[in-house]
């Protein structure tokens, strides 16, 4: 009998996924544990890298440049709440997209569900933001922000903030098996896509005639509802977050069919 690998497009299989749940919580707490065990600053790292980087931008962009929050919100809650929005994404991002790579010793050697890797990754960054959200819930305290009720809507937020960013993971780890120039590549696309999505500004400032260019960049939409969701400030346009809902699934959607469908290359080419 001649095992041939199978052709063409091939439908998400959720329920071998859910067969090998033990395998994925494997993955990720083995990750939780390298990452807060066996460093010398733990979650302190976690908080203190959105903490510099929300000093920094305060410095530069209140002080000097002299933008401001909306509301009369204080800058530095303002932007600590989008740095940590887009660290969840962007982390996940990266590290689902070269979650593949790194477990290349185990995808040439045994067969699981490939998808259980960047899924995985998912649910580490997860454990990061939530560490980070104390941090925010300390800054809030410090500067007297109360949550309003709309904090309800948080947890839809970061769920769809969650979709996006394995939607994308999903692409990029799929052809960074086969283009190892897409790792080169992603970090300077993180990098530029951060200063086109309001995490230093907010989206009302934009001149009128750009607005809907951004609008066109889904973590627009996700990271004013978050910072809306926290803050009680007004949501986003329905059209703004629809088309966030809209793209992360879109984008959920697309990066596993693609992923699946290169699925059976992973184990010879990578």
């Amino acid at each position: 009998m001649e095992i041939r690998p199978s052709r063409g497009w091939r439908a998400i299989d959720l329920r071998e996924l859910w067969a090998y749940r033990e395998l994925l919580i494997i993955f990720a707490w083995r990750d939780i544990k390298v990452r807060y065990r066996q460093t010398l600053l733990g979650a302190a790292w976690v908080m203190g890298q959105p903490l510099l980087t929300m000093l920094i931008f305060t410095l530069v962009f209140n002080r000097i440049a002299r933008f401001s929050a909306p509301g009369g919100l204080p800058y530095p809650v303002f932007v600590l709440a989008g740095v940590l929005i887009w660290n969840f994404v962007s982390g996940t991002i990266a590290s689902a997209g070269n979650s593949l790579i790194g477990a290349a010793y185990l995808i040439s050697k045994v067969y699981f569900p490939r998808l259980a890797i960047p899924v995985s990754n998912v649910i580490v960054n997860v454990v990061d933001f939530l560490v980070g959200i104390v941090l925010l819930a300390g800054v809030m305290a410090w500067y007297r922000v109360v949550p309003g009720v709309t904090i309800v809507a948080l947890p839809l937020i970061i769920a769809i903030a969650a979709l996006f960013a394995l939607g994308i993971g999903l692409w990029i780890a799929a052809a960074n098996v086969e283009y190892r120039d897409v790792r080169v590549i992603i970090p300077f696309v993180l990098q530029l896509a951060m200063y086109a999505t309001p995490i230093v500004y907010p989206l009302a400032a934009l001149p009128e005639k750009y607005r809907p260019i951004a609008i066109l960049n889904p973590m627009t939409g996700i990271v004013e509802a978050f910072r809306a969701s926290l803050f009680g400030t007004p949501m986003p346009g329905a059209l703004v977050l629809t088309w966030s809902v809209v793209a992360s699934l879109l984008c959920l959607i697309g990066g596993a069919l693609y992923f699946r469908r290169m699925e059976r290359l992973f184990a010879d080419v990578i």
